[in-house]
């Protein structure tokens, strides 16, 4: 590695970056934390900010923090620093700590000479630094509007012809190596995908999920949502009728009521699952408890079957991926009904029913389900604002018009069985005419 970095933050997040470079160019933490300060990790100091303005000032300081990043970035400005963030970058370096993904990412360049990629980030610093001295292939990184002129210098300084323009482009493909840019600047042909990694990660695979494959093929399901407009007569229909059940989060919270159970229970809540994990591993076990990789942590308990969640960014100009690989994971959309639906095709179901839908979403003090104790106090919404649950209706608006597409190019289709509600992007059934 041709730069210098030092790591802003000591903690799990810059630990995981360290790991990532596998300690290539590393030259220091900064943390605030005087009792950190003085101290090593891996054999590479630990410094204050005051350290790393005398003794580092030439080396790029990566942002780990999830909070406070602005404050720091806004610093690093002032000072005129190179700096990069962590928020452009895919969630194989931030979260998962996945070695070899510049590896990875590298195999699917496949075409030889010229190589451009858009977005100036700690990824396609990495790649430029792989290809680097390759005669078969050379790569150019495109700066976003908003790379800062002190970090372009610093890579022209190490990298000779390094930097791209979009005017150079052509007929060449353009890899994005990240999906928080605004693309609306870009070609709208040649562009490849370089930030999404949900079928090339070995450790995203499951063996136990790759068995349900088609396993319910040409048969019905039911997706059930926990609204207000659930009724537990209905869950007692469901189970006379033996029909295929996907349910959610605190529907365990019916289950004292009724004899029905959901034949897959699916959560992505990870607040939610720290209080109801318990109950799922006694007297409220289902079958086939499907948890996203994010809430696990390192919950191994070989009841849970964990899936991968790829956190990748949804906006009304980017509605989601759907999976065609459940058992590689799942994309996230506005709430767990869009991973309920992809588990749903991969289960080969043909057609799919949403019950207790209700589309309605909560604000902070509000409880918007069919049970009062749906969640204690101390894990409840106090964290949930008007502009979140906004973005929650938005996302969640792009994300269903994304399954209702994916439905019709694959042939099953989606139905809204619930009572009521304000969900309207499928077409209505009443619930009691589905049963003979």
């Amino acid at each position: 590695m041709r730069l210098d970095f030092c790591i802003w933050g000591c903690g799990a997040r810059g630990k995981l970056i360290h790991r990532f470079l596998n300690g290539q160019g590393v030259r220091a933490f900064i943390d605030m934390n005087p009792e950190l300060q003085g101290k090593r990790y891996q054999d590479i100091p630990i410094v204050s900010f005051e350290t790393y303005l005398e003794k580092y000032p030439g080396c790029v300081v990566i942002v780990t923090p999830y909070f406070g990043y602005a404050e720091i970035e806004q610093r690093l400005s002032d000072m005129n620093a190179a700096y990069l963030s962590l928020r452009e970058l895919p969630q194989e370096i931030t979260y998962d700590g996945v070695r070899d993904l510049v590896t990875i990412a590298a195999g699917r360049i496949h075409k030889e000479g010229m190589v451009y990629l858009y977005g100036l980030n700690l990824l396609s610093i990495c790649l430029l630094d792989y290809f680097a001295g390759r005669r078969d292939r050379r790569v150019k990184i495109i700066p976003e509007s908003t790379a800062k002129a002190r970090l372009i210098k610093i890579l022209e300084d190490r990298y000779a012809d390094c930097i791209g323009n979009l005017e150079e482009l052509r007929e060449n493909s353009l890899y994005l190596t990240s999906d928080k840019y605004d693309f609306r600047e870009l070609p709208q042909k040649n562009l490849v995908n370089l930030y999404d990694f949900l079928y090339q990660v070995p450790q995203y695979r499951s063996p136990d999920i790759k068995a349900l494959e088609n396993i319910h093929k040409g048969k019905r399901c039911f997706i059930l949502g926990t609204g207000p407009s659930l009724r537990i007569a209905d869950l007692d229909t469901l189970a006379e009728n033996h029909e295929i059940c996907i349910s959610v989060n605190g529907i365990i919270r019916a289950f004292k009521m009724t004899v029905w159970r959901p034949d897959y229970y699916v959560c992505q809540y990870k607040y939610g699952f720290d209080e109801w994990k318990h109950d799922l591993l006694g007297s409220s076990k289902v079958d086939r408890m499907l948890i996203a990789d994010g809430c696990l942590a390192d919950d191994s308990n070989p009841a849970f079957l964990k899936f991968h969640l790829s956190m990748l960014d949804v906006r009304e100009d980017r509605p989601p991926a759907f999976s065609r690989d459940f058992s590689c994971g799942a994309y996230v959309g506005g709430n767990v009904m869009y991973t309920c639906i992809q588990l749903a095709a991969y289960l080969g179901c043909s057609e799919v029913y949403l019950y207790g839908v209700d589309n309605s979403f909560s604000y902070k003090g509000q409880n918007n389900h069919f049970s009062a104790g749906y969640l204690s106090n101390e894990n409840g919404d106090e964290y949930v604002t008007a502009s979140v649950v906004e973005q929650e209706e938005r996302e969640t608006a792009v994300s269903l018009a994304a399954a209702r597409q994916y439905a019709k190019e694959r042939g099953f289709r989606i139905y809204n069985a619930t009572r009521g509600g304000r969900l309207e992007i499928f077409e209505r059934v009443d619930f009691d005419t589905l049963f003979g």
